[in-house]
Parts: structure tokens; sequence; C-alpha cells
């Protein structure tokens, strides 16, 4: 990953917009909702819910960059404004990389539903082209990790006595890394975070409204999909390649949400990434 290249700024002597700004204070209020999902173990909240709200941070984020005053200021401070370019394009790689996985899954899923619905004969071979799709879908997580916990290293470190603005890019990078670790976990099936999952997530497999939480729907999948291991179509029990089908088009309908809701802060993330640059190329 290239990072940004060492660049010469004009030092102002401007200040940012005060707390009391529309656009600060939307930041601000789009950090709370994040943190307040994230405080509320209890909630039945969907993991849509939360990448919605973040997707709504990086768009007040990038409406509070276009201020000329935000501009003028942020050309004072070489050293957050390269440090925010490195670490947005980080976490752009890191959604990039879930966005990828989600896809991959849903497009394991829909070939084995088809084999299961035409009695196709290469099922056993699917099941074990979906166990190596997994399998390398952890590798992948396994680097979206690194890619995070290098910006948690550069968010740690900015120290406790900050101005406003500092403090909230250091909050708005906190956030975005606490949602791509969960999401990463998620996807590699990590067992040790079975418990944060089900804090974050849900704290039952039902609640009142049949919603579940998302770990569990792929941990059913799974079984549901292994449980046919060994068969093809034609021998396999039709109550299982029942059960296989409806675990995963249940399942692909939440991935699917999910992966639009990527799709859509990707876009909002790199938007704000563009007016970083335009004000570095501004400086």
């Amino acid at each position: 990953m290239a990072t940004t290249s060492a660049k010469s700024f004009h030092i102002r002597s401007t200040s940012f917009p005060s707390k009391s700004h529309p656009n600060l204070a939307r930041v601000q209020e789009c950090l709370h909702l994040v943190k307040a999902w994230e405080a509320c173990p209890s909630r039945k909240a969907q993991l849509v819910t939360r990448l919605g709200h973040l997707k709504d941070l990086y768009a007040s984020v990038n409406a509070f960059l276009q201020l000329p005053l935000t501009q003028l200021a942020l050309c004072g401070k070489e050293s957050l404004v390269t440090e925010l370019m490195d670490d947005f394009l980080c976490l752009m790689d890191a959604c990039g990389l879930v966005k990828d996985s989600l896809q991959q899954t849903r497009e394991q899923h829909q070939s084995l539903r088809s084999m299961l619905r035409r009695g196709d004969s290469g099922l056993e071979a699917g099941i074990s082209a979906y166990q190596c799709s997994k399998k390398r879908m952890k590798k992948e997580m396994s680097k979206c990790l690194r890619l995070v916990s290098s910006v948690e290293k550069h968010a740690s470190s900015s120290g406790d006595n900050l101005d406003v603005v500092d403090q909230v890019f250091k909050d708005v990078r906190a956030v975005t890394v606490s949602t791509f670790t969960l999401l990463s976990l998620i996807i590699s099936g990590r067992k040790a975070t079975q418990s944060i999952f089900s804090r974050l997530l849900s704290s039952k497999i039902h609640d009142a409204e049949g919603d579940e939480d998302l770990v569990g729907e792929i941990e059913r999948a799974d079984m549901a999909i292994f449980r046919m291991q060994g068969h093809s179509s034609k021998t396999a029990r039709k109550e299982d390649a029942q059960e296989a089908q409806r675990q995963m088009q249940a399942l692909d309908l939440k991935l699917g949400e999910t992966e639009v809701e990527l799709e859509d802060l990707l876009r909002c993330m790199i938007q704000a990434k563009v007016s970083l640059l335009n004000i570095v190329t501004g400086c």
C-alpha cells in the first residue's frame, strides 16, 4: 500500500470551526449514534444499522472538510492530514476486503442452492469448493485486521489533550476500526469472539420479531451445508437439502443488505479521502 508522499504545507493561524458550527455538530451527532450502538449490548440492533450510522458519519465528515475555514486550518496541520489520508486509505482497503468476502459468500451459496435445485451430482465438489473459499476468506480477514490494527495504533497514540477537531478525527477512526474488526471476526468465524458478537449483536438467537444474531446465522448455514458433505444432490436427505437452502437464503438476504451498506459507506469514505487530497493540493 502506497503511503501519502510528504508535502510542504503553509502554516496559517486560522482556527477550526467552533463546536457550535452545524457541520461539526453533525459529525459529533453521528459519532454519538455509532458509539450508542456499541454501548447498548441488549439492543437488538442489526449490523446494517451500525453501518448506516457510519456511512452518515463519513458523509458529515466530508461536508465538514468542504468548509473553507476547515480547509485553511488543516493546511497548518501537515502531520494530521497526512496521517488521515494514509489511515483513510487503509480503512477503505479494509472495507473493500469485507465487501468482497460477503459477495463471495453469497455467490458460493447461490451456486450450492442451484446444485440442490437441479439435483446436480457435483454437490460434494461444490461443498469442497465452499470450504476452500472459507479458508481464503479467513486469510483475507486476517489481512483486514492487520490494516485496521495499523490505524488503531495511530488513533490511540494521538494522546489525550487534543483540540476538538483532532479528537473528532481520532474518534472517527476508532469507531471505523471497531466496526471492521467486528465484521472481520464475524466473517472469519473466530471462536473466541462469540461472546463479543452475542453482546454486540444479539443476546439471544431469536428476539420477538425473529431477528437473529448474524454470527449464529452463519454458523447454522455452514452446519446445514456441511451436513450434506459426502453426498450428491440425489443422495442427500430431502430434509437436509431443504434446510440448507432455507438457511442459505435467509443468510444471503442479510449479507446482501450488509453489502449494500458497505458499498454506500465505501463511496462516502472515498469522497472524504478526495476532500483531504484537495486540501493537500490547495495548501
